[in-house]
């Protein structure tokens, strides 16, 4: 777990449930990145991470003021169960203080302090977790006549929660961690372990010594049993310190007499006590990107810059092979059969990596989602308006209507979506993890762009283009005055307007705006000079429905979506080649051919040479296409007075 303190808010049971300051591991959770929108539908509250325990009750009023994310705790019923009981009335005493968050990271980088700031995570769940075991709260504990399994719940060793799951602990912690945990399995080396377990001590002896001075010459028995618990927990942290000593003296000799040479197959070495990084499948594709790209650069073999950069990692050879469409080197026995599903895996978490800020990941996820594979088309049957399949009343004795529903086919084939990015040879030739960042942003913000483009026009749908999702939507300008009154104007037509062309079947609404749209909305206040909006927005939801947030959508429009009725497909994985020979046209929105003969002569420009500039040209081609399963799902306002 990663410990932060802090305190809880006000006297009804609302918590800090997160912030964003640096908690003592170097990471910062930016509150303004919380998905709450699955937790929303079941926001259960856990003790100590234990799922299998009953909840404890519910949170409700989640949002976000400022830096914080802040919820009510609202608690279980009296006479639920009698180990909720006994624990409620704990947090009731105000003996327990303390949550802890578990999320899924969606978006993270490093950052100046060591550790990570993570941009984008989901809320999977919060807990209320143990306080320190000191004197003074376990006496006010046995006073209440709780039951031993409670107090030892309590009071006893912290859960370690999910494997896949990163927890994050505001307030007063139960103990001191005994490793840090990401979203991944335990990295904590033996040396973290040993100072962890010195932490332990000096923290158990401190208490011991707290309780010694509070109970002065007469100990009463519930004392004792304090002081022979503390004792026993000392002796054990000790010795388990002592054994963690011991072994790093073993592994350090081990190191030391290890052959240089003698390396297996994988990572390269890493020095002794420093933690191996996790590695995400999507992160071996930016790693056969480096691999591919400096190769390139530098003019030397494949393999040569695979070893140095990486060593002989399997994954990481194989995700290179993929997105340049290589041969496949034949089977062998020093290739793990994993590799070959991992590549899948790296591929298939690329297309959401990839663009990370714009609407069409988020659509997409949300709509039907399907792969090309090998086949040129999808075919994806729908239903027609009529006719119907609708039953009737009929009298008894009386023939029943047979009725026939009306079903057709939208059929999806491969567009190419194809982006090109460049970069000069010095950026190129810096160290590999700088290369690996520079490469996610250049595509992640190019192509980004390019899709949502396309995506959010007007545009019919080409033989080299899907159609936008304004094609054919007839638009009406927002309610004129601005305020809350325009606001709700616009609300009650758009969602009027949807309801009205699905004949009210609708399924999955969503509201695509541009950020400044969003915070519009929060900042909107009612006659009461109350903020209406503020809370649920600032919580990805306006009125119920989930928002998606880009600037590729433009500032003052505003759109409502059946997300169910869009449909998305993709090719394998993208492909990539690299150049610095070409010569390209430099043009963001329509490019044309260098030179084009005719009356007169056509001739691009700006154009550039990447031999000339002792450049890099970066090219991802990536087969896609989208399409709306009904008409009349998009709704769309434009110049919004909000």
């Amino acid at each position: 777990m990663i410990e932060k303190r802090a305190t809880q808010v006000g006297s009804d049971l609302e918590f800090v449930l997160s912030d964003d300051s640096v908690d003592r591991t170097g990471d910062i959770i930016e509150a303004s990145g919380w998905d709450l929108r699955q937790f929303r539908k079941n926001p259960v509250a856990l003790f100590g991470h234990e799922q299998g325990l009953p909840p404890i009750g519910r949170w409700e009023n989640l949002r976000i003021e400022g830096n914080k994310l802040l919820g009510r705790l609202v608690l279980a019923s009296k006479g639920t169960s009698q180990r909720i009981d006994e624990i409620s009335e704990l947090i009731r005493q105000g003996i327990l203080t303390a949550v802890s968050v578990g999320f899924k990271p969606l978006e993270r980088v490093p950052n100046e302090t060591g550790g990570y700031r993570y941009k984008k995570q989901e809320l999977l769940e919060c807990s209320v977790v143990p306080v320190p075991c000191n004197s003074n709260a376990l006496r006010v504990a046995k006073s209440l006549n709780l039951s031993d399994e409670t107090i030892n719940l309590v009071f006893g060793e912290s859960a370690e929660g999910g494997r896949d799951t990163v927890r994050r602990v505001t307030g007063k912690s139960a103990d001191v961690p005994t490793s840090r945990k990401k979203d991944g399995p335990m990295s904590a080396t033996i040396s973290k372990k040993i100072e962890d377990t010195q932490t332990r001590v000096v923290t158990l002896q401190d208490e011991l010594q707290k309780h010694l001075e509070g109970i002065g010459d007469e100990a009463n028995e519930g004392d004792n049993d304090i002081t022979k618990g503390l004792n026993d927990r000392i002796k054990a942290e000790q010795e388990r310190l002592d054994a963690l000593r011991n072994a790093e003296k073993r592994l350090a000799n081990a190191v030391s007499i290890e052959k240089s040479d003698d390396v297996t197959k994988g990572e390269p070495r890493k020095p002794f006590a420093v933690a191996a990084k996790k590695v995400e499948p999507m992160d071996y594709v930016f790693r056969g990107l480096t691999v591919l790209t400096k190769a390139h650069v530098e003019k030397r073999p494949f393999n040569e810059v695979m070893q140095e950069c990486y060593g002989e990692d399997v994954v990481t050879r194989a995700v290179a092979n993929s997105i340049t469409k290589a041969a496949v080197a034949p089977a062998d026995t020093a290739t793990p059969a994993w590799a070959g599903a991992l590549v899948q895996t790296a591929i298939g978490d690329f297309f959401d990596l990839l663009l990370p800020q714009s609407v069409y990941p988020n659509l997409s996820n949300k709509g039907g989602r399907y792969g090309f594979g090998r086949n040129g088309t999808i075919s994806l049957p729908t239903r027609d308006a009529t006719p119907t399949v609708a039953g009737s009343f009929v009298g008894e004795g009386a023939p029943i209507p047979v009725r026939r529903a009306g079903f057709s086919s939208i059929t999806l084939t491969p567009k190419k979506m194809a982006v090109i990015t460049t970069m000069t040879r010095e950026i190129t030739e810096r160290s590999t993890p700088a290369i690996e960042q520079l490469l996610r942003n250049a595509i992640q913000e190019d192509t980004a762009v390019a899709i949502d483009s396309v995506l959010l026009d007007n545009g019919a749908a080409t033989t080299v283009r899907p159609a936008g999702l304004r094609n054919g939507v007839t638009t009406a300008a927002g309610t004129a005055g601005g305020g809350i009154a325009a606001v709700v104007a616009d609300l009650k037509g758009m969602l009027g307007t949807l309801i009205t062309n699905t004949a009210g079947n609708v399924r999955n609404p969503v509201w695509l705006m541009n950020p400044a749209q969003a915070l519009a909305l929060t900042l909107t206040q009612n006659a009461g000079g109350e903020f209406p909006f503020a809370a649920e927005v600032n919580g990805g939801r306006f009125r119920g429905y989930d928002i998606i947030q880009s600037t590729t959508v433009p500032a003052g429009v505003v759109m409502l979506i059946d997300a169910a009725d869009f449909f998305s497909a993709t090719g394998d994985d993208p492909r990539f080649d690299i150049s610095d020979q070409a010569t390209l046209h430099m043009e963001d929105t329509t490019p044309l051919q260098i030179g084009s003969a005719g009356t007169p002569t056509t001739v691009a420009a700006p154009v550039r040479s990447m031999f000339q500039t002792d450049s890099l040209a970066l090219r991802m081609i990536l087969p896609m296409n989208w399409s709306m399963r009904r008409a009349g799902v998009v709704v769309e306002r434009t110049a919004v007075t909000w």
